[in-house]
């Protein structure tokens, strides 16, 4: 095995798998040796029941069920098509390094791209803000807060969706991945009990922020639920460090975001073509981007949009997409070592208008797209709803073991209760029991990640629904 796929793969499990000659499974582990298992990753992850919820969870527009709208799925195949660009041209430009993993590498980004989103809660990031609010204040009860671990309650307050998702996939579903697809799904590869005593800060550009205290806590990459995973990773990888891959997800993920929210915005009549023309005209007059000033023309673009608009977004879309891209791998290529090692590219000696271009139309979009009060007033809806049902919720908090177990199981109890309690799905209440049963952590905080689970798990419409059934509103 060459220098980079030592560093960039780890075909092991936690489990041994079951496999008996005859099973689709059986037939792909027999690849195992030489593709690193990830043929039977992609599998596993093709048929989840959470990935096909992502069709229900909208990416921009809260609520929204028309069927040109972007959903968390169709997100996720833009995220995909963008990371395997991505990651054929650093293959390209590593020479000869990489090219006799380039199917490896490829099928694992696009498995890793696939389920990026799968923790979203409903709402998307404002859903994920809403609810660490509501635990913030939760946790603040003197009753509640004393049957939790101080480690316990900080790991709770530290919900999201990168980190729900490594939940869904290892706890709750059990897919038992290769380490590599684990790794390359976790953006922060730290507890938030890790990050608060300043692991995961360094000088790379994902580790980095002013505001450390509030993002650590809105970007945990894993729950002390999946700590023994993590720690098994670690001593198999030999590093602290995020994997690669996990990188190009991230930079595939907002490269995606930003061109579709541009055209999402310009359908929905957000912006128009004019604010469009006149974003050009400013970003090609920018002396760092005079690499641009061609490319974004404006007599060239508002002549296309003249006529066809669908294909002057396209052009932008393109032309903006090549620039990132070949900067990113640009980057990567001129110091592959590093890269392999730390998830960081070495942008020293390479060019960045291509980033500076995306994150200049991030922050236009932030002032266009994002406040419209058509999105906010969803986001208000889409609040509503979810407080509703966790404040519903949190009513089984405050009862005892025994009575709250019979209530979730439907052999008594409060009838409300456990009326309520019988609504959260079985996967998830099976999660629940057997975290009971192992005793790593305490009943309490087992009984709120179940909470969580639920609520989390739920698309859009789902929430909505749910919202008027058991609040009766």
């Amino acid at each position: 095995m060459g220098f980079e796929a030592r560093q960039l793969f780890f075909p092991q499990r936690l489990r041994k798998e079951s496999l008996q000659k005859g099973q689709l499974l059986a037939s792909l582990a027999e690849s195992s040796a030489s593709d690193f298992g990830v043929e039977s990753d992609y599998y596993k992850i093709s048929m989840m029941s959470p990935l096909r919820r992502l069709q229900q969870k909208t990416q921009v527009f809260p609520l929204d069920v028309k069927a040109s709208s972007r959903s968390r799925l169709t997100h996720s195949l833009e995220v995909q098509a963008y990371a395997r660009f991505i990651a054929t041209a650093i293959i390209n430009k590593s020479g000869a390094k990489l090219k006799p993993l380039t199917h490896q590498i490829l099928r694992c980004v696009e498995s890793s791209a696939l389920i990026h989103d799968l923790g979203n809660p409903p709402f998307g990031h404002f859903g994920e803000v809403v609810i660490r609010s509501f635990l913030s204040e939760l946790l603040n009860d003197q009753g509640l807060s004393c049957e939790l671990r101080d480690g316990e309650k900080e790991d709770l307050c530290a919900f999201n969706g990168n980190a729900q998702g490594l939940r869904v996939l290892h706890t709750i579903h059990g897919l038992n991945l290769s380490f590599t697809q684990y790794l390359s799904t976790i953006k922060i590869p730290f507890t938030i009990a890790e990050l608060l005593r300043g692991k995961g800060q360094g000088a790379g550009t994902h580790t980095y922020h002013s505001d450390f205290y509030s993002w650590a806590y809105g970007h945990t990459g894993v729950y002390l639920t999946e700590k023994p995973l993590l720690d098994a990773m670690r001593e198999v990888r030999g590093t602290l460090n995020r994997h690669p891959f996990a990188s190009i997800i991230e930079w595939a993920d907002d490269l995606a975001y930003v061109l579709a929210d541009l055209e999402d915005g310009f359908e929905r009549g957000l912006v128009d073509r004019y604010d469009i023309l006149h974003m050009c005209d400013k970003l090609a007059r920018m002396s760092e981007m005079s690499r641009f000033e061609d490319i974004l023309n404006h007599r060239l673009v508002a002549d296309t949009f003249i006529h066809q608009p669908s294909e002057a977004l396209f052009y932008l879309r393109d032309v903006i997409a090549q620039a990132y891209i070949e900067d990113l791998s640009s980057a990567v290529a001129s110091n592959l070592e590093l890269f392999c090692e730390t998830g960081e590219p070495d942008f020293s000696q390479a060019a960045c208008e291509g980033l500076t271009l995306v994150n200049l139309l991030h922050d236009y979009e932030q002032k266009k797209v994002y406040v419209n009060p058509a999105i906010e007033s969803l986001e208000l809806s889409g609040r509503a709803y979810l407080l509703g049902i966790l404040q519903t919720c949190a009513k089984l908090l405050t009862e005892d073991v025994s009575t709250f177990q019979k209530e979730l199981s439907g052999s008594g109890g409060d009838p409300f209760l456990k009326r309520v309690a019988c609504r959260i799905s079985r996967r998830y209440r099976e999660t629940y029991f057997k975290a009971c049963s192992l005793r790593e952590h305490g009943e309490m905080y087992c009984r709120i990640r179940l909470i969580l689970d639920y609520v989390s798990g739920m698309t859009d419409t789902y929430a909505e629904a749910e919202f008027h059934t058991i609040t009766g509103l």
